[in-house]
């Protein structure tokens, strides 16, 4: 490290020099330091804001559909006879334990009974010992008129090699083949692959000739079998068969799972989901009271110390104009709704929004429609406030933009600052070059005295003589 010692002016050089580049230093750090921290301070405050209005936003978006608002729920008398099953049909679906319904299906109550449940047929040849043989040749195996065929050759002519040959042949796609082993012997187990009466076993294994044993007659395990249904008793009763346990559309709109024969009638139940429409309300709420508590915390002033975002033009304006919606009267004189209290939702004196749940419900039973109007109609309340935020939220939005313009601002400060490293690093080598001349010089001039200082020394000895 370069330094200038103080040997001929007696100077701490290197610690004056140090101190003319911190004087130099210290009000440009001060500054840099100041505008970096207040533009932290700033895009923090503007993150937690995007934050708290992107949450609010997504409330809306539960709000902010009609079909949101035709929305079904369903439950049955007995869910160990009929259990949940998810309508992928269907985006808009509500469902409560029992049976998946759409926006389609109608409101009102059911009653039928589970007769039968759909089962696979699955079929078992007569026990044999695993050194016998089966014959070689070709069996074939037939389901719902699709029929394959299977070749077994010398040493692959066992009850092993017959499984092995079903489940690696390329075009058969209805049977599965398994051994059970029974006490000492094999049993050949078909199973098919789907359920119903159309898809029952059939085989013909008199192509396989020369073996030791025959399988013999095959045992029906399960039978190939329907779902049955029916609504009503007697001779106008209705039945309604299915080959899966699944059954669509059966009562529009509506898809049951069955899992059990059932000893007594069954009640299905369909009603408008109003649970999930009080539910999505009770978050708008909240979203907003948590909205309204960081516009009072970034913008607000407590008499000791000010919201990093008080006095901020932008954010001011917009919590103006979401309070503005919020506050707006809702159709003509007349409607059973003309405001947010109305339906149940009502601003504290602190300006945040309770839920009160007697007017909801009401609301909910006796003005369902108006009540999906006023929220998610054409000119509804969630899409007011969506067009509100999107401005604000959207790519390329106003908040982006600030942060680009915040992000961009302190990179600036991170170049300022490598600047003035590499300026002050000028300077340094300035001050020392400096300082070092005048050591020189005064080395210089240390040596010129002493020469005159020995010089009048010698001429006075020379004139004492």
């Amino acid at each position: 490290m370069f330094s200038v010692s103080g040997l001929y002016s007696g100077l701490d050089v290197n610690s004056m020099v140090n101190a003319l580049v911190n004087a130099e230093r210290a009000p440009i750090e001060s500054r840099l330091n100041r505008n970096e921290q207040s533009y932290t301070l700033e895009l923090t405050a503007v993150g937690q804001l995007k934050s708290s209005l992107s949450s609010f936003q997504s409330s809306l978006q539960r709000l902010n559909s009609i079909e949101n608002f035709s929305q079904r729920a369903a439950s049955v008398s007995d869910d160990s006879v009929i259990t949940a099953s998810v309508n992928n049909a269907s985006v808009n679906n509500a469902s409560v334990n029992n049976a998946s319904v759409n926006n389609s299906a109608v409101a009102g109550s059911y009653t039928f009974t589970v007769d039968q449940l759909a089962s696979r047929h699955q079929l078992a040849s007569e026990g044999v010992a695993d050194s016998e043989t089966i014959g070689t040749g070709t069996a074939s195996f037939t389901v719902n008129g699709e029929t394959f065929s299977v070749a077994l050759a010398s040493g692959d002519d066992t009850l092993t090699g017959l499984r092995d040959a079903i489940n690696n042949a390329e075009d058969n796609t209805t049977i599965k083949a398994a051994i059970i082993n029974d006490n000492g012997q094999q049993r050949l187990m078909l199973n098919s692959l789907e359920s119903g009466t159309d898809n029952a076993v059939s085989m013909d294994l008199s192509g396989l000739t020369g073996g030791t044993v025959s399988l013999g007659t095959f045992t029906e395990l399960q039978p190939a079998q329907n779902a049955s249904i029916r609504f009503g008793s007697g001779a106008s009763a209705i039945t309604i068969s299915s080959p899966d346990n699944k059954l669509e559309d059966v009562i529009d709109g509506v898809t049951l799972d069955l899992k059990a024969v059932s000893v007594s009638p069954i009640t299905l139940d369909i009603s408008q989901d109003k649970g999930s429409v009080s539910s999505a309300i009770q978050s708008f709420a909240d979203t907003w009271n948590s909205l309204k508590s960081t516009f009072s915390d970034l913008t607000g002033y407590n008499g000791v110390s000010a919201g990093t975002l008080n006095g901020d033009a932008q954010t001011r304006l917009l919590e103006s104009q979401l309070r503005r919606e919020l506050s707006n009267l809702f159709g003509e004189s007349g409607d059973p709704f003309r405001s947010l209290g109305d339906l149940g939702l009502e601003t504290t004196q602190t300006g945040d929004l309770t839920v009160n749940s007697s007017k909801l419900d009401a609301a909910l039973s006796e003005n369902f429609d108006a009540l999906a109007d006023i929220f998610a109609g054409e000119d509804g309340l969630m899409t007011r406030l969506e067009e509100r935020l999107t401005p604000y939220l959207e790519g390329g939005g106003s908040i982006a933009q600030r942060e680009d313009r915040l992000n961009e601002s302190l990179s600036d400060i991170a170049d300022d600052r490598l600047d003035l490293e590499a300026r002050l690093v000028r300077t340094q080598s300035f001050y020392q070059q400096q300082f070092l001349a005048m050591e020189n010089l005064l080395a210089s001039l240390s040596g010129t005295s002493q020469w005159l200082t020995n010089n009048l020394a010698s001429l006075n000895s020379s004139n004492n003589q």
